[in-house]
């Protein structure tokens, strides 16, 4: 799941790909909670 991008991400957008990142595991992580329960 770690392929490279065409282009390395600026320093300044990393916040906003590691909020990205953690928002779609929570999002992932609430969904499988809700299918098993």
């Amino acid at each position: 799941m770690s392929s490279p991008a065409s282009a390395p991400p600026a320093p300044s957008s990393l916040p906003r790909i590691v909020a990205a990142s953690l928002i779609g595991t929570t999002i992932e992580w609430y969904d499988n909670s809700f299918d098993q329960g």
